[in-house]
């Protein structure tokens, strides 16, 4: 059974022509839990493709601002951290999941496994990117603009 926890935020101070988000969902989803130990494997990017577009540079500033606040978080298997910032017109999901029996404590990786979807997918420049998801053998890492509430 999953639990969501989710918590919010606002920041509502903005510099002039500064893109910001307005607010941030995010949680923790648990499935079950284990004995920790390291993630391994190689890593996989899927590319979504298709739905919300949004410049490389916000998105990256939520990678950087969430991964911030997650590094030394304990993830097991079955079990997603995650948070959703909103920019008005459009949102930005990224998230962190423990999967075939893995269990991890996020590092200094997670900027780096954020932002492979994003600059691995849509390579026609820094605008338009649509994200997706890295996987490897304990792991996948989300990162997926969205819109209307919805992350497609």
């Amino acid at each position: 059974m999953a639990i969501a926890a989710p918590t919010y935020a606002a920041v509502v101070a903005r510099a002039e022509g500064e893109l910001k988000w307005l607010s941030i969902e995010q949680g923790i989803t648990y499935e079950n839990s284990t004995a920790l130990v390291p993630r391994a494997g190689p890593e996989v990017v899927t590319c979504y493709g298709f739905g919300t577009k949004a410049d490389r540079s916000p998105i990256v500033s939520v990678i950087d601002d969430w991964c911030g606040k997650v590094i030394g978080t304990s993830v097991s298997n079955g079990q997603t951290v995650w948070a959703r910032y909103n920019y008005g017109t459009f949102t930005v999901l990224v998230s962190a999941q423990a999967i075939n029996g893995g269990n991890w404590v996020i590092d200094g990786n997670c900027n780096r496994l954020l932002r492979l979807p994003v600059d691995g997918c849509n390579t026609g420049g820094v605008n338009g990117k649509q994200g997706g998801y890295e996987t490897d053998l304990y792991g996948q890492w989300r990162t997926d603009p969205g819109s209307g509430g919805s992350d497609v």
